[in-house]
């Protein structure tokens, strides 16, 4: 079985693995399909916080977000993006081109800097990334076992309540 960047299997369309999340962000809803349970839950509850905060994700373009793409990175042949796992979305990917620098403020970046703390090391946003930027990607960059108890923890936040009252499903597997 091959795996992406991360480490995660990377998944087929019609996977069972797959959800398609609804993102319940006060400025309006968006729809995306990332990878069911903790993985997803976990980058839902940043992207309704980078909705709400950062940039709006329902408004003018929402068809330049994304999450599953079973794709190699791109410039590569041979490893897999960690979209082929859907542990990773792009928000407002058309502001926000790959490999330009500086789409995002740096007020911006700081604010997201330590929002991922909250993530306990299991997200990690492409701003930060040491060679080719990529402004606009978020992914989980830690194994399942992390990203479960980070998703635990957030399930009982005012966010996380609203990210599974939009999403009821995703309780019993996020919890199995």
């Amino acid at each position: 079985m091959s795996t992406s960047q991360n480490g995660f299997p990377a998944l087929d369309y019609g996977s069972r693995l797959l959800y398609t999340w609804t993102i319940p962000a006060k400025n309006g809803t968006l729809k995306l399909t990332l990878r069911n349970g903790s993985a997803g839950f976990v980058l839902v509850h940043f992207l309704v916080w980078f909705s709400e905060t950062i940039e709006d994700l329902t408004g003018a373009h929402p068809a330049d977000d994304w999450g599953f793409a079973p794709r190699p990175i791109r410039g590569s042949s041979t490893t897999l993006s960690n979209h082929a796992s859907a542990t990773a979305a792009d928000t407002n990917a058309t502001e926000h081109p790959l490999g330009v620098r500086g789409t995002l403020t740096i007020k911006e970046k700081a604010k997201i800097w330590l929002r991922l703390k909250v993530y306990r090391g299991v997200l990690r946003h492409g701003a930060f990334y040491n060679g080719r930027v990529d402004e606009m990607h978020v992914e989980i960059n830690a194994p399942m076992s992390a990203v479960e108890k980070v998703a635990y923890r957030l399930m009982e936040t005012p966010r996380g309540k609203r990210i599974l009252a939009a999403n009821p499903s995703q309780r019993a597997v996020i919890l199995s």
